[in-house]
């Protein structure tokens, strides 16, 4: 497992390996969209892809990305309210989401999903610090098996799982973020941002600094339509 100082340098090296060592083929679906005879769909991918992050810097990696914070902010919000929100009011500020919202709603959103799980693993991990049960998960067999081929929209994010660990003589939150699938385009930059504020957060809540951040992707990749912006 590779191992970054921050996120800035994590991103740069992700880029070098997606441009070398990406292998090539043909996405059939994006999102809840059919893309198969989609030029712009071709896709450059890393599998099993995992990293460790000692310092993540939020602040200066989205300053140096040019990220919308306005977004961040609000969706974070959204997601740690315990509220469900569906849709919510945060999608509104970026412009990527509009497509995805039928009937009024999306097929999930993070509020929904992590609901009360903060709550939760406060709990545990105040009653029992050294447990490895404490995980948020945001995909539901239950509910995403079903939806799968493209034909509804599923999570990527599978779970966050939380560590209280010492180094040294301090104890700390570390957090793994495990992704199935995840568009370096257009979507990593904001996916591991929000998986620290979260981890940030829960720390914050249990009076203990925020750790390691512990990346793994099923599929890392970027599309063809993002080449040039990425690459």
């Amino acid at each position: 497992m590779r191992i970054f100082k921050n996120f800035i340098e994590a991103h740069r090296e992700i880029e070098r390996e997606l441009r070398h060592s990406g292998v090539i083929y043909q996405s059939e679906s994006y999102q809840d969209k059919s893309v198969k005879d989609k030029d712009e769909f071709l896709t450059k991918e890393l599998i099993g892809y995992s990293f460790l992050v000692r310092d993540p810097q939020v602040d200066g990696y989205i300053n140096e990305l040019g990220l919308d914070r306005q977004w961040i902010d609000n969706e974070f919000l959204e997601r740690i309210s315990g509220l469900k929100l569906n849709p919510g009011d945060a999608y509104k500020l970026r412009n990527v989401w509009d497509e995805f919202v039928h009937d009024g709603k999306f097929a999930y959103t993070y509020s929904e999903r992590i609901g009360n799980q903060i709550i939760d693993i406060i709990k545990l991990l105040t009653e029992n610090k050294s447990s490895r049960h404490a995980m948020i998960f945001i995909y539901q067999p239950e509910i995403d098996n079903p939806r799968r081929g493209g034909k509804i929209r599923i999570p990527c994010s599978i779970y966050y799982n939380f560590f209280i660990r010492k180094e040294g003589d301090t104890d700390k939150l570390s957090m793994i973020y495990n992704i199935r699938s995840n568009d370096f385009g257009t979507h990593f930059p904001y996916d591991i941002v929000l998986a620290r504020m979260l981890q940030q957060n829960i720390a914050l809540i249990l009076e203990i600094p925020a750790g390691d951040l512990i990346y793994q992707s099923g599929s890392l990749h970027v599309f063809k339509k993002d080449y040039e912006e990425v690459f």
